[in-house]
């Protein structure tokens, strides 16, 4: 998992981190500025997450639900007019306790349930089920809040598309279908390229959840036989629980066999 700041003030997160991975800023007006050109560029090498706090605006990553900003009965049209547009991903952001009317909202109004960033303040970096990212803690000194983010998130990692980087695209989708909910192992193809990569994509039901599932090894090999490395176990620090997507990067890998534990069928992109 990744952390990602968000604050008022950018420059506040520069106090915290020289070389933040993901930045969230306001890109539309109610009351407060939104960042300028000269604010997203303080963070040339971040991810950036633009969020709006107007349902009417037809722009960003994220629609800001809250009090002052837009309800959770605007956050299906806000969502539908995004993917009219050619966004794939649109993400409502909203604190635990508004989760239940947003979902609520979108099974009402019939429309394909978004991906989540939930306020849980916490202080824990932890994900709830069903969301890419969570906002564990707020207004911290000098004037941020701090958010924990799965390790891939559709639309902002993969603008657009499936795509990781320039000139690398979705090749297939492939469905798995686990055998039983114990470990099993499936093969799959890449391209060999540089930008070799999976992305295991839990399904994510009516109501915004995905049922957690589980991958361990991953074994990829490069044309001449030979590993390629990037086994994500040989990090110390991987947590192999998934209840979002994730990107496996394999950069060389020809195939590759992938453990994994799953209660129902899920999709994997392969992407090169």
């Amino acid at each position: 998992m990744r952390t990602m700041y968000d604050a008022v003030t950018p420059r506040n997160i520069l106090k915290k981190d020289s070389r933040p991975a993901l930045v969230a800023g306001y890109i539309d007006q109610i009351k407060l500025a939104p960042w300028t050109a000269a604010d997203w560029a303080l963070f040339p090498a971040a991810l950036k997450v633009r969020i709006v706090k107007k349902a009417s605006t037809d722009d960003g990553h994220v629609l800001d639900v809250e009090p002052g900003d837009a309800g959770p009965e605007e956050a299906p049209g806000w969502a539908r007019r995004r993917r009219a547009s050619g966004f794939a991903y649109p993400v409502i952001y909203c604190n635990r306790s508004t989760w239940p009317k947003v979902k609520a909202a979108f099974k009402a109004q019939h429309v394909e349930p978004p991906l989540y960033w939930i306020a849980t303040a916490t202080g824990k970096p932890e994900i709830p089920e069903g969301a890419i990212a969570a906002q564990y803690l707020l207004d911290v000194a000098p004037g941020i809040d701090i958010s924990v983010v799965a390790d891939f998130w559709p639309g902002v990692d993969s603008p657009g598309s499936l795509s990781v980087e320039p000139e690398v695209e979705l090749m297939e989708r492939i469905t798995v279908t686990p055998p039983n909910a114990g470990q099993n192992t499936v093969r799959l193809n890449l391209s060999g390229s540089a930008g070799a990569a999976l992305v295991v994509r839990p399904r994510i039901n009516g109501q915004g959840v995905s049922k957690p599932m589980w991958v361990g090894n991953i074994f990829a090999w490069g044309s001449d036989k030979t590993g390629v490395g990037n086994n994500p176990k040989s990090d110390p620090h991987y947590d192999d629980r998934l209840t979002s997507h994730r990107r496996f990067a394999l950069p060389g890998a020809v195939w590759a066999d992938v453990e994994y534990s799953a209660a129902e069928p899920f999709e994997v992109d392969v992407v090169g």
